[in-house]
């Protein structure tokens, strides 16, 4: 079940756990519920987990540790330092409240959470590699990196991975910052695999998809949403994009949420899917993801059902904003 991650030593699950829902992301949130959602999706087969310093400004790594801390060595642990925190000391500090908050001596991937244009990129490696020679990190890598901050860093630090949006109704990192990570090796970590939650098969069409989560730049910018990116949208191409998904649920004898991971599982260039869950009842579903391998046929049909939509979205990697390095 556990793959080779990329050019690391590290043997990983294919789905990802994703830990920012249960630091209260999304919503009021029981401790409780978090910790047994963690070491439940553990059960099931998940050996790799993703959290961040930002999520609940270093909550959610404490759950991590409360929950799986006695499995410190059977587990991975992806964790992810702020913009605020570029600057060499700084840098170096944060990652000692991380490790601290994980309860461990060591992060196997510490990742730059967003890329800054305020520090030295020199400065930022240096911090990283002076990290990585201590032996407090294993390997490190980017988050939210397009082809621009890519075609930077890549001739001067050992990246391990990339973290980025992508998704069936978000396939923008395709054009540029996908061929970009498949020719030097870096593999893609998804998020927002399910389109929060618009793929987890709750919504059948956008008018139901809750305005206040309806902020993407594929809805249009109107006062109701809090859209930030200042286009009009792709509501049109969107709308027929979800009808052509649900057509192909119907039609298979899978769930909108097994064909959405087991695409992005299926794509050259993915080293792991992020899935997060909010109890423990929805972390045993997630063996089915973990699982799933779809035919070929299938994969193909959601490819061609989401086409229209990828060409009018662009090659913009942020979902959110409408500028993009």
């Amino acid at each position: 079940m556990y793959n080779k991650f990329g050019q690391t030593d590290l043997r990983t699950s294919p789905v990802v756990y994703g830990c920012m829902g249960g630091s209260g992301a999304f919503g009021e949130q029981k401790e409780k519920d978090s910790i047994e959602a963690l070491r439940t999706a553990y059960d099931v087969g998940i050996n790799f987990f993703d959290t961040a310093e930002a999520y609940g400004h270093g909550y959610s790594e404490q759950l991590l540790n409360k929950a799986l801390g006695d499995k410190r060595k059977d587990i991975v642990i992806i964790d992810k330092v702020v913009q605020e925190h570029m600057k060499k000391d700084e840098l170096m500090s944060a990652c000692e409240r991380s490790l601290k908050n994980l309860g461990t001596d060591y992060i196997d991937m510490y990742l730059l959470h967003w890329p800054v244009y305020d520090v030295p990129l020199d400065e930022r490696l240096e911090a990283l590699e002076l990290l990585k020679k201590q032996g407090k990190i294993k390997y490190y890598g980017v988050s939210n990196f397009g082809k621009q901050n890519l075609e930077e860093i890549l001739p001067k630090g050992s990246i391990c991975a990339n973290e980025v949006v992508y998704n069936l109704l978000y396939r923008c990192i395709e054009d540029e910052v996908l061929p970009v990570c498949k020719k030097n090796s870096v593999p893609v970590l998804t998020y927002s695999s399910l389109m929060q939650g618009l793929l987890a098969g709750k919504y059948k069409s956008l008018s139901d998809f809750p305005a206040s989560r309806a902020r993407t730049r594929m809805f249009r910018d109107t006062p109701d949403n809090a859209c930030r990116h200042k286009e009009a949208g792709c509501e049109a191409e969107g709308k027929e994009a979800l009808e052509k998904i649900w057509e192909i649920v119907y039609a298979s004898d899978y769930s909108m949420e097994e064909l959405a991971v087991g695409w992005l599982k299926a794509q050259s260039g993915v080293g792991g899917v992020l899935v997060g869950t909010r109890n423990a009842e929805q972390s045993k579903g997630l063996r089915k993801v973990l699982e799933v391998k779809l035919e070929q046929h299938w994969i193909d049909s959601l490819t061609e059902a989401t086409n229209k939509l990828k060409k009018a979205l662009g090659s913009n990697i942020d979902m959110w904003d409408h500028r993009s390095k």
